[in-house]
């Protein structure tokens, strides 16, 4: 069948007026949607996986300070912009030990319609963030400081508002303020550019006999327009960071404590001794069957093939390091003092360790790698100290049982509150 023209027009003019489809006469321009964006970023860089965990040897300060002119956070702050702005402008930020850390970092965020080349108004900062966690409470004060704060076009780079959060509140950990947050107009932060956030954990509170209480810290910012067709700017997860609060008692040295779990401290004997009045002749026996163990393994016992004993940090590992980690049980701590006893009795018989001699180890004996929990001795084989990745000689008394105290216990254990299971590293830096 053949369809006229006229039959077409007509069938679709009824189409037409049975859908009530109206061609509007005149519609409006649709409007550009506006809202505000990032246009410059500095900071909060994602840390690989695969990277090396954050160390050094520093003894921790006790209170944070570095001059004596102004407060710790101040100090730290200088430091870290300074000294160490690379690592400080990841999420992670930079740690001096595992009571100090910081965060900095730089944004420039316009008010702009979507495909404009100009901007309504903007404004620019450069933003530090200093935590300090406490050793003696449980308790992390984190303070963020704004600077070079440049505000520039409309009323809106006055009025509107500008949120920090940070999280990390909850059941176990509270906050002041109390939702971590805190929020003025862009204007208010201009002349009051500072914000404090102090979070803290009741005593004995937490998990297992040490009242573990961890907590995830990110700071995040947001610009939170008033008018509703207005794109807030929202920043997630600018820093990251792993708060742990104990109460783990005479072990860890203060009853109560804070730490950042997510640094990893290196224990350097000689450094301790070299920095307490020069005592690194006191210790020179100890000093020495370190260095072996970690660089001159032939010199060491057992022997065998292939021996590599842990704890050495090494930058072309990445995250694959082998630290060791602190063991609490003394039971297993007797265990790998008699299996390393094992190495000397054979290597210098019977008797050969006496009040004079004490036959060292090394991973230590208070270590989960030591000669009875890391050799397969701990399976029930009695013939596995003769395999295990460490070393043991006789050195002399007062050295042995002096460097294993006073430095590794309360210098370096108790210092840095390397509680059970806890890794670190172990160095020798001639």
């Amino acid at each position: 069948m053949i369809v006229q023209p006229r039959r077409v027009a007509v069938l679709i003019a009824t189409t037409v007026a049975v859908l009530g489809i109206v061609a509007p006469a005149n519609a409006a321009p649709v409007q550009p949607q506006i809202g505000w964006a990032v246009t410059e970023s500095v900071g909060g860089t994602p840390v690989p996986v695969e990277a090396p965990p954050q160390t050094n040897s520093n003894p921790p300060r006790s209170d944070g300070r570095i001059g004596l002119a102004s407060t710790p956070e101040e100090d730290l702050k200088q430091e870290c912009r300074s000294q160490h702005a690379e690592q400080a402008s990841t999420q992670q930020g930079w740690m001096a030990d595992r009571y100090r850390r910081c965060w900095i970092g730089h944004r420039r965020v316009e008010l702009k319609c979507s495909g404009c080349s100009t901007y309504i108004a903007s404004v620019e900062f450069d933003y530090t963030l200093v935590g300090i966690a406490q050793n003696g409470t449980r308790q992390a004060d984190f303070t963020l400081t704004f600077d070079d704060w440049e505000a520039l076009g409309g009323a809106e780079r006055e009025t509107t508002p500008m949120r920090v959060s940070f999280s990390g509140c909850g059941s176990f950990v509270s906050c002041n303020p109390g939702l971590g947050e805190f929020s003025q107009p862009l204007g208010s932060w201009r002349t009051s550019p500072y914000f404090h956030v102090t979070m803290t954990s009741a005593n004995q509170t937490g998990i297992g006999v040490e009242y573990l209480v961890g907590a995830m810290v990110n700071m995040s910012m947001a610009i939170t327009p008033v008018t509703p067709n207005i794109d807030p700017w929202v920043d997630d997860n600018m820093t990251t960071g792993q708060v742990r609060f104990d109460s783990a008692g005479a072990r860890a040295g203060m009853h109560n404590g804070t730490v950042f779990s997510d640094f990893t401290p290196t224990f350097d004997l000689l450094r301790l001794a070299r920095e307490d009045n020069n005592h690194e002749t006191m210790y020179k026996e100890s000093i020495q069957h370190i260095d072996d163990a970690l660089h001159n393994v032939a010199r060491t016992f057992p022997s065998f093939i292939g021996k590599s004993p842990p704890g050495e940090y090494k930058a072309s590992l990445g995250a694959n390091q082998r630290p060791l980690h602190r063991l609490i049980d003394e039971t297993l701590r007797g265990k790998n003092r008699d299996h390393a006893g094992k190495v000397c009795v054979d290597v210098w018989g019977e008797g050969a360790s006496n009040p004079n001699l004490n036959c060292d180890e090394y991973p230590f004996a208070s270590t989960i790698e030591g000669a009875y929990t890391g050799s397969s001795a701990s399976t029930g084989d009695p013939e596995g100290w003769r395999t295990w990745h460490g070393s043991a000689r006789l050195i002399g008394e007062v050295d042995n049982q002096e460097s294993g105290n006073l430095y590794l216990n309360i210098r370096f254990y108790q210092a840095n509150r390397i509680l059970d299971g806890d890794p670190f590293f172990v160095a020798i830096d001639r």
